[in-house]
């Protein structure tokens, strides 16, 4: 009996070191600082506005804390309403900013200003970039700031659709938009940049309007030239915010074509920036498109951003599943993103939305957080192998801070056994890791030596982990 127990139990002991070898995989990592790619401008989200209780939490300075110091946000997307300048001015050189309401529909307007007072109290670097829903309704041929149903344009045209600036209003158009600019500077909540037009292909029963691929250009280029008379020639222009997943012909490729066919909108145009949707309200999580998209607009030298889109599920592994970490991940990764600002920070619920629900954080936001407060703006993104895999890594060098951040996935159910291998990087000693699983949120897992620029990890199933560091300067 005891001859057979001992033999039980070392067979039990061998298939347990079976079952572990099975459930655990190793994943080689090499980090090489020579290889250069975008640098990161920042993160941030746009912000709801047309509710009272959202407007209150968001003048509290602990909401304001939240957003900068909390989740790490250094943008912010706020909209140019369109109902602060209500009243028809044949003449465009009467457009001034101080006959703007900016109480207009429940203070709407005003809540962007007084939120971006705020954050900047706490970070004078935030950067605030605006984008037109729609313009006054007088300017337009429907003569609203929405449509009575929602639909889409091709680039080539509008098709039966008003939902339009009429042309002989285009000046106009671009003078309020420089008088926003102006107003925004006058209350201490510069504009960094400012986009004509959100999602140009989609007329909309909310606010809305949309821009044929010809149109937009000749906007873009009248726009830059209103803003450099009006005194405005710093504050970049952004566009055109249509899908980033949009390639086929008449969509977003076709916008670009447009632009880039376009010399003196191709000059007006700072940065190529689109959304995160594959319909409008559909979160685009696709690494496919990101790239595609980039390999659109490389040869222009300009950035490209994303400045809305969903962000998937709030429940553990949701994040790293077709969620937020892989939306971000593909962005900077495949689509050498320099601007990663979904849709809104918050909502009273659990949303693909919102990031939060009101002040809490979820498993969502922490995984934001793992991007937001480590990589700060001047980062530089380097080579990290594997981007895509078993383990997608991606690795971001801010040499004036002397920040080296790693931030790895590992969305399988299996343990991964890390071997990093550091390239081109000088004084890196050793990392401090910090981990999002189904049990810890941005836990502190410790300090790893990195010795003979080498370093091992264990990383948890379904986790994601942020590896933070210093290097010599």
């Amino acid at each position: 009996m005891h001859v057979r127990f001992v033999w039980v139990i070392a067979f039990l002991l061998t298939a347990s070191n079976l079952i572990t070898a099975a459930s655990a995989s190793a994943t080689e990592v090499i980090v090489d600082g020579a290889q250069r790619y975008q640098t990161v401008e920042g993160f941030g989200t746009c912000l709801i506005a047309w509710s009272d209780r959202f407007r209150r939490l968001y003048r509290t300075e602990d909401f304001q804390k939240i957003y900068v110091e909390g989740v790490g946000c250094n943008m912010l997307r706020v909209n140019m309403w369109g109902p602060t300048f209500e009243k028809p001015t044949e003449d465009w050189t009467q457009i001034r900013c101080e006959d703007f309401n900016m109480e207009a529909n429940g203070g709407r307007p005003q809540i962007f200003v007084d939120f971006g007072l705020g954050i900047r109290k706490i970070d004078p670097a935030v950067k605030i970039i605006g984008t037109v829903w729609s313009p006054p309704a007088w300017m337009k041929v429907n003569k609203s700031i929405t449509d009575k149903r929602s639909g889409a344009i091709r680039a080539g045209g509008y098709g039966e659709f008003t939902n339009r600036v009429d042309p002989k209003y285009f000046k106009h158009f671009c003078k309020w938009m420089a008088e926003y600019v102006k107003l925004h500077d006058k209350q201490g909540v510069p504009f960094y940049a400012v986009s004509p037009g959100n999602e140009v292909q989609f007329t909309q029963s909310f606010e809305s309007c949309v821009w044929g691929g010809k149109d937009y250009v000749t906007i873009l280029a009248m726009l830059r030239e209103t803003l450099n008379a009006e005194g405005c020639s710093h504050v970049k222009i952004f566009g055109p915010e249509t899908m980033t997943s949009h390639l086929y012909e008449g969509g977003t490729g076709s916008y670009v074509k447009a632009i880039k066919d376009n010399p003196k909108a191709l000059e007006a145009l700072d940065v190529f920036a689109t959304h995160g949707y594959e319909d409008g309200v559909k979160a685009e999580m696709s690494a496919t498109s990101s790239h595609r998209f980039w390999e659109l607009v490389r040869d222009t030298g300009k950035p490209f951003w994303i400045t809305e889109g969903g962000t998937g599920d709030h429940a553990w592994p949701a994040p790293i599943h077709k969620g937020i970490g892989n939306a971000l991940h593909n962005a900077l990764v495949a689509g050498n993103c320099s601007a990663f600002v979904p849709w809104q920070i918050t909502e009273s619920r659990e949303s693909i939305h919102a990031m939060m629900v009101m002040d809490r954080y979820t498993p969502k936001t922490y995984t934001a957080m793992h991007y937001s407060k480590f990589i700060r703006p001047g980062a530089r993104r380097i080579e990290a192998r594997p981007g895509f895999g078993d383990v997608q890594v991606g690795a971001f060098l801010h040499e004036k801070n002397t920040d080296l951040t790693v931030v790895a996935i590992n969305p399988t159910p299996q343990h991964q056994s890390l071997s990093l291998t550091f390239k081109n990087i000088k004084g890196l000693t050793s990392l401090r890791a910090y981990r999002t699983c189904a049990s810890e949120n941005l836990q502190d897992a410790g300090q790893i030596a990195v010795n003979d620029n080498k370093a091992a990890f264990e990383m948890s199933r379904q986790s994601i982990v942020t590896f933070s560091g210093k290097i010599a300067q």
